[in-house]
């Protein structure tokens, strides 16, 4: 088991990297709907200027998958009628339900976050005996009220890492190399570590970075997880 961690852009990352050399791409980049990171807001607040940013990124995702490789991108249910146009026909969303939901005033709250999850054109590059191959988990969300110390909270929207664990388990190859683009505070990389498979992560950000790199490392010290 390989891990490699990039600090720097995802584009120019990306961009050196081969052709078809990834066997899955699990990310969560920003949604384009405005929201504050601790650098700053997000320039982009709507669909239009959303996928202007996200699509030269989605492009050189498509190249470096291999064929049948497996896709994992985390959306803004305020998009959902766009998926299908920026993605393609051939995708399916993800469920990645709540097990507690931070309630806003209004009429109707998410329980869940939509992930476009495809395969590549070409044989999948999948487990052979998957555990499990439904398109929903919910995640135990309620921990990031009590954890509030935890590494990954230092991240302003972190994912749980038992849905990232249940993507990897279920969807990637068991020796297979999977790309987190937008890496975060690294919830993609210690799920690797956990279940066994190579790790390739990017991001840009030095501080989220640095946590990245701790968490991991702290992971690689770990047993590995025992799938059942």
């Amino acid at each position: 088991m390989s891990v490699e961690l990039h600090l720097g852009d995802c584009l120019e990352v990306m961009r050196s990297m081969p052709d078809k050399s990834v066997d899955a791409v699990i990310t969560d980049p920003p949604y384009g709907i405005g929201f504050g990171y601790r650098s700053g807001r997000e320039e982009t607040d709507s669909p239009d200027d959303y996928w202007k940013f996200l699509s030269p990124i989605y492009n050189e995702i498509e190249r470096i998958l291999r064929p049948g490789g497996f896709l994992a991108i985390w959306q803004a249910n305020k998009y959902f009628s766009y998926f299908w146009k920026w993605f393609g026909n051939d995708i399916r969303i993800y469920a990645g339900c709540k097990n507690f939901v931070q309630l806003r005033k209004t009429p109707i709250n998410y329980g869940f976050d939509p992930i476009v999850i495809k395969y590549k054109t070409g044989a999948p590059l999948r487990p052979e005996k998957p555990r499990r191959n439904l398109d929903y988990f919910v995640a135990n969300t309620a921990k990031w009220v009590t954890q509030t110390d935890s590494l990954a909270r230092q991240h302003p929207c972190p994912r749980p890492i038992d849905q990232v664990q249940e993507l990897v388990e279920n969807f990637v190859l068991e020796d297979g190399t999977v790309l987190d683009c937008f890496a975060g505070s690294g919830t993609t990389g210690v799920a690797c570590v956990q279940t066994g498979r190579n790790f390739i992560g990017i991001e840009i950000d030095p501080d989220y970075f640095a946590i990245a790199e701790r968490r991991i490392k702290e992971a690689e010290a770990q047993p590995r997880l025992e799938v059942v």
